[in-house]
C-alpha cells in the first residue's frame, strides 16, 4: 500500500513537471535577444483563441488535481481500513487494542493532509493558469475533511467504544 502511494505521488509529481516544463518554451526568451521585425503581429482573433486555450488547460489540469486528490483519499480510506482490521484479527488483549489503535491513529488523519496537499497542488495551478477556479482548491481540503470524519466516525470510533464496552464487562 505504501509502495502504491509513493509511486502514485512520484507519478503525478513528474506529469506536472513534465506539463510545466513543455509549456515553458516563451518564458524562456529573453526579450532583449528577439529583433524587432522576428516579433509577428497578433491580431485578436489569435489573443482570443490563446486565451480559450489557457482556460482549457487550466480546466484540464485542475481536474486531473482533483481526480489525483480523489485517488489518494481512497487509498488513505483502504490504508485505514485495512490497519483497524488487523488491530480487530489480532487477539491481543483490550489495553494492547487501545494501544494498537493509537500507533494507527494517524491513518485516520492522512485525508487531511492529502486534502491540503491536493489544495497546495492547486494553488500551485492556479499561479501558472490563472483561469484555475479557486473552487477546485477548495474541494480537495473538503474531501480531506469529509473522508476523515467518514473514518473517524464509522471506523475508529465505533470501534473504541466497543472496546471500551467489553472493558467494563470484564472489570465488572
Amino acid at each position: 500500500m505504501r509502495w502504491v502511494m509513493i509511486l502514485a505521488i512520484v507519478a503525478f509529481i513528474a506529469f506536472m513537471s513534465y506539463f510545466i516544463y513543455t509549456n515553458q518554451g516563451v518564458l524562456d526568451q529573453n526579450p532583449d535577444e528577439i529583433a524587432d521585425e522576428e516579433v509577428p503581429m497578433m491580431i485578436a482573433e489569435m489573443v482570443d483563441a490563446e486565451m480559450v486555450n489557457a482556460q482549457n488547460v487550466g480546466t484540464t489540469l485542475s481536474w486531473i488535481v482533483i481526480g489525483f486528490a480523489i485517488f489518494m483519499q481512497l487509498i488513505a480510506w483502504i490504508a485505514a481500513a485495512q490497519k483497524i482490521a488487523g488491530v480487530k484479527k489480532s487477539g491481543s488483549s483490550i489495553e494492547e487494542r487501545f494501544m494498537q489503535l493509537e500507533a494507527i491513529e494517524v491513518y485516520f488523519d492522512l485525508p487531511l493532509y492529502l486534502g491540503l496537499l491536493g489544495t497546495v497542488l492547486s494553488f500551485i495551478l492556479i499561479t501558472i493558469y490563472p483561469e484555475a477556479g479557486l473552487m477546485f482548491a477548495y474541494v480537495s481540503t473538503g474531501i480531506g475533511i469529509v473522508v476523515s470524519v467518514i473514518l473517524h466516525l464509522f471506523y475508529l470510533t465505533p470501534y473504541k467504544q466497543d472496546l471500551i464496552s467489553r472493558r467494563e464487562e470484564m472489570g465488572a
